[in-house]
Order: structure tokens, then sequence, then C-alpha cells
């Protein structure tokens, strides 16, 4: 009893996930002795109180990558294993059909796979319909922007690379040396406007000693937060929260809006969200359930059992084919994976 739902993001050589470790891990799971089963599925087994069947297994693709459909989709299909891709809604492509790497192999044009992915990172909702009328893919909603947004002052590091995604969309601010404070996704959370004084206090002291060679020292993010921690012993901190009400209106528009546009655009039902970042609160969880959403994914480790509240279903992340051989040995055992799931609630 009861079923394993993996997360995997992006699938490419150039990643965590290859092409080459998805196609292991699904043969491992084969010789594992897991099943596939559909997510619709193992809905229908909690809701009608039953337990999924023992060694089921589902897989889910979050953000909706192209590479998902290039390389995962093929893969999926010729081992037979079952998929959910949740996509961020104002994220997708219009009017773009590429080729699978299976396609391109056979026309030994594999090489034009980089070329493909340079056209957008996203999928189209022209390859969107071909995954879903395969009856390999289900489509859930991701929401409908994917946001993140400084929850509180804790500072969790400085901008030093530029690497950090949320970071730069939220702020749009480049400089070297302001502060990345701790993030939440931004439905999950009343979000913090931080105090521009420090920032541009931080990037001046950045560009005066070095600019990017400063963080070539080792000791380059203690002496950030040593100055930080200056400033604002000396100049106070200004900053400001946004109001509930602010927030209550961006959780609709991120939850019914994406599911709108992904049912009119794919004229097929959507009953399934995934939490970005696996934050959820008692306010999304209440609105997912206001727009008929059966169900939600988060980032909480454990298997799907008949009594597993559906909008707090538990996923395991793969990081590797070798983590997940060894993660296998507890997911095989039901009371295995209860006690494993108490002790590391995430992954």
């Amino acid at each position: 009893m009861g079923a394993l739902i993996l997360c995997y993001h992006n699938i490419d050589y150039s990643k965590r996930i290859t092409p080459d470790d998805l196609e292991k891990q699904l043969i491992l799971l084969k010789e594992s002795g897991f099943k596939p089963i559909k997510l619709s599925e193992i809905y229908s087994y909690i809701k009608e109180g039953k337990n999924p069947p023992s060694k089921t297994v589902h897989l889910t693709f979050d953000d909706g990558y192209a590479d998902n459909y290039i390389y995962a989709y093929p893969i999926l299909k010729k081992y037979g294993f079952f998929a959910t891709i949740f996509v961020i809604a104002n994220k997708i492509t219009e009017g773009l059909k590429r080729a699978t790497y299976e396609e391109l192999i056979s026309i030994n044009s594999a090489d034009k796979v980089k070329e493909l992915l340079d056209k957008s990172e996203y999928v189209s909702w022209e390859e969107l319909n071909e995954m879903l009328n395969s009856g390999i893919f289900e489509v859930g909603s991701h929401s409908l922007n994917h946001r993140a947004c400084f929850c509180c002052p804790k500072v969790h590091k400085f901008n030093e690379d530029n690497s950090y995604r949320w970071f730069l969309e939220l702020t749009q601010d480049r400089r070297l040396g302001i502060p990345i404070y701790e993030k939440k996704w931004d439905c999950t959370t009343l979000c913090m406007r931080d105090d521009m004084r420090i920032r541009d206090y931080l990037s001046e002291f950045v560009k005066a000693n070095g600019g990017i060679l400063f963080f070539k020292k080792p000791n380059a993010q203690r002496i950030l937060r040593k100055e930080y921690k200056n400033f604002i012993k000396k100049n106070g901190m200004k900053i400001e929260y946004e109001t509930k009400e602010e927030k209550l209106k961006r959780i609709k528009s991120e939850i019914a809006e994406s599911k709108r546009i992904i049912e009119e655009k794919l004229n097929s039902q959507v009953d399934f969200f995934c939490y970005p970042w696996g934050h959820y609160d008692v306010d999304v969880i209440y609105e997912l359930i206001n727009q008929s959403y059966k169900a939600a994914l988060t980032l909480n480790v454990g298997l799907v059992f008949k009594d597993t509240y559906p909008y707090l279903l538990p996923r395991v992340e793969v990081r590797s084919t070798e983590w997940l051989r060894k993660r296998l040995k507890i997911y095989k055992s039901p009371t295995r994976a209860k006690l494993y799931a108490r002790v590391h609630r995430l992954i």
C-alpha cells in the first residue's frame, strides 16, 4: 500500500538530471518492482478511502521546461511511465512546435537540441497538447507567475554573481553586494519591501573595493555582513510589509487565473496544483478548494496513503540515480517510509 510521487525539474545534459540519468532511473524503478500510476488514479484511491496499490510510482515535472518535452516525453513513452507536468501559465510559449530527441535522432539531427531550447526554455501550448493527448502526461498548475518575495529582514547572502533568478525577477537590481533576504512564494507571506538605502550603501562599498574582484576574497560575505550590521546600527532600517488584502488578491489571481488559462488553452480540466518551492499556507489551501482543485503537491517527503490530506500530497525530489536507489529501499516499505517521513519532513 502507498504510492510514491517523484519530483523532477529540468531533464537536460547541462542540468543535474540528464536524459541518460532519467532513463537509468526508470529502469531502476522497474527492476525494483515499482509500477506506473496516474496522479488522477492516486486521487481516486484517496477519495474512495482506499490505499493506492503498493509500490506504485508517479513522476512529476515542475515549471514546464521545454526539455521535458524534448527529452523526458519520449523516454517516459519508451518505458511506459505516467507523469504530470506542472506549468507556470504566464511562461508557456505560443505557436511553437519542436521535435523530440527521439525524432531528432531518427533524422540524425540530435545536435539541434540547444537550438530548439534557445527558442524558449519552456514548453509551448502545442507541445503540451501533444503530451496531454498521448495519455502519458496530465497537466497541472504551478501558479500564474511563480514569484518569490522577501518574507523577513534576515539576510540569506549578498549578491555576488546574479545567480538567483527569483531575486533578479523580484528586484530588477543586478548590483553586486546588495542583500538577498530570506524568500517565500509570494502567496504564502506578507511581502516585505526592503530598505533601498542599504542596497545603495553596500553596492557602493563593493564598487569602491574592487567590484567583482571584491568577491575573490574568501571572507567577502562576512565583510558585507559586518558592513550591513554597522549601517543598521548607525542609520536604522526602514522596511514595510504589504497588507493581508494585497496578499489575498494575489493568491486569487495566481491560483484562479492559472487554472482558467490552462483549461482554455488545452480544453482540458485542471485538477491538480503544485506549490512553488513547496511553500503553502492556509489561505492558499482555501483558495485551491474554492477554485475546485482536487489536490495539491508539496515537497514534504513520504508515500501517499488513503488518509493523506489531498492538498498536502508528499513527493520525493530526485537528486541522482544512486540517491534514488538508496531511497527506494526505504519507500519499498510503507512502515519504513512513515518512520522516515517523521524524521525528515522536508527533502
